[in-house]
């Protein structure tokens, strides 16, 4: 199974996200290249435990985490988020696009890391560290294969 904890994965999901330009359109949803970089970013910031969210209601948290990240089922297209962001992708873009990869790529690389993360997930309840780098990855390769990349 991927996780950013692998080097060779981490280094082949930067590239990735390196690859997305501001003119790629989504082949599914309703976000610009713009706002899935700001995602990623903000959802890293979450699993980093620098920015706060309510969890989503649904089933079991310990079944979401079993399918989401053990499963090797791919996430289905427009899966729920937070409020909080969703509400990132409402606002106009905080800085360049360059700027804002860059920014994604270094929390991503915090993440890797494994240095801190928040204790639960807004949908999958408790995570380790092992769980949030599993997540990382799967959450950017949701988004990269929206984009093309």
């Amino acid at each position: 199974m991927k996780t950013l904890a692998s080097e060779k994965v981490l280094t082949e999901t930067r590239s990735r996200l390196r690859r997305v330009t501001p003119e790629d359109r989504p082949g599914w949803g309703q976000m610009s290249a713009f706002q899935m970089v700001e995602h990623l970013s903000c959802a890293y910031d979450v699993a980093l435990g620098d920015r706060t969210v309510t969890p989503i209601s649904g089933p079991p948290p310990w079944l979401m985490k079993l399918v989401a990240l053990r499963s090797g089922l791919r996430w289905p297209q427009n899966t729920p988020t937070t409020p909080e962001l969703l509400a990132v992708l409402e606002r106009e873009p905080s800085a360049p696009f360059a700027v804002l990869v860059e920014q994604a790529v270094g929390k991503m690389e915090s993440l890797a890391s494994g240095a801190r993360c928040q204790a639960s997930h807004p949908m999958f309840g408790r995570m380790s560290a092992g769980d949030w780098n599993r997540w990382g990855y799967l959450h950017a390769d949701h988004h990269l294969r929206q984009f093309g990349r």
